[in-house]
């Protein structure tokens, strides 16, 4: 039942267009906040809304550089392999 519950907040998590560009972008590596703020063209409070969520759910951590947060993804090949899966099974259905 636990594993169902993490695999839901997990996609849940995901789900957001804008969470889941976050994603797709922390996989090539760390970002600090205005960096990701800067790729999406979104508010910083939007951003750093975002990157909580993710961090709440596990998908990424962050360290401080000063007065920077700089957010990374805790397990990069497996949302890779999660974003792969899903992007062949888009793929598929077409």
């Amino acid at each position: 039942m636990f594993q169902n519950q993490d695999t839901a907040s997990l996609l849940k998590a995901l789900g957001h267009p804008v969470r889941l560009q976050i994603a797709r972008e922390l996989i090539s590596g760390e970002k600090c906040v205005g960096e990701v703020e800067n790729m999406l063209s979104i508010s910083q409070a939007n951003t750093s809304q975002h990157l909580s969520i993710l961090k709440i759910n596990g998908i990424v951590d962050c360290v401080r550089k000063g007065n920077i947060k700089c957010y990374f993804l805790k397990e990069p090949g497996k949302i890779k392999r999660l974003l792969a899966v899903l992007e062949k099974a888009i793929q598929e259905k077409g």
